[in-house]
């Protein structure tokens, strides 16, 4: 038995067209048939993975791992690990944020909440990404998995340095924060501890997936990742649009 750990956006998920070709969902179907162990890795958290096509909600994944690697879920949707970041660290946040003006998300085990007003940038960032968005809930003694401010360079500087003892992922235009050590390789490192899987095939496209792919058998990135995943990945493969994974996955 392998084990197969999927990231969701660009990899899985076409965001452009927001959809999940045929061909990928053909092939996960095999995958499992064939007995092997098929996984999601992905940042997304719970309530962002309810607007996806309908295959991909419905499909039984053997295990999920959302918010960055912050919730590990199995076959069942039970918990089989849940890391929260600080309530102090939280307050801390969420008074920087307001202190700055910045708006922030940030994910509960079943929920989804903005923890600032949201402006308009911020919501057409969100729902170009999961045609959805979450309501305006302020922060109050929460167990929270994953944070995202919304910030520019400047910015991103400042927060970078007052939270440096957290796990932080950085896009174009926000900051993704964790607790401590807490991501998708970490996650996907305990899995194969637990399995005794003769290959780990770990697949991304983003900068959250470098060292996931680095600690995997075999790291595979899509034609459509970025340079630094390429770097650390050992085959690029073709483009979500193109199957990439379905063409790959049919010669192994």
């Amino acid at each position: 038995m392998n084990g197969y750990f999927f990231d969701m956006d660009g990899t899985l998920y076409n965001n452009k067209f927001h959809e999940v070709s045929e061909k990928t969902f053909e092939m996960l179907n095999e995958l499992q048939r064939q007995g092997h162990f098929v996984a999601l890795s992905t940042s997304r958290c719970q309530m962002e993975l309810k607007n996806l096509p309908s295959c991909m909600r419905n499909f039984q994944f053997d295990c999920m791992i959302s918010d960055g690697g912050a919730l590990v879920l199995n076959k069942q949707k039970e918990v089989l690990e849940m890391n929260c970041i600080s309530k102090e660290i939280l307050n801390r946040i969420d008074s920087f944020c307001k202190e700055h003006g910045l708006v922030y998300r940030y994910s509960t085990r079943d929920g989804n909440y903005f923890g600032t007003p949201c402006s308009k940038y911020a919501h057409d960032i969100y729902f170009h990404m999961y045609l959805n968005f979450p309501i305006y809930k302020p922060y109050v003694n929460d167990d929270v998995l994953n944070i995202l401010v919304f910030c520019t360079d400047g910015m991103k500087e400042q927060f970078k340095l007052a939270f440096k003892e957290l796990q932080l992922v950085e896009y174009i235009d926000s900051i993704e924060v964790r607790a401590s050590a807490v991501d998708k390789a970490t996650s996907v490192k305990k899995l194969m501890g637990s399995h005794e899987f003769e290959t780990t095939y770990c697949f991304g496209d983003g900068v959250n997936d470098v060292d996931m792919l680095k600690m995997a058998d075999v790291g595979v990135a899509m034609g459509n990742a970025c340079d630094a995943l390429k770097q650390v990945s050992d085959v690029v493969i073709g483009r979500v649009d193109e199957d990439g994974i379905y063409y790959y996955l049919k010669k192994q």
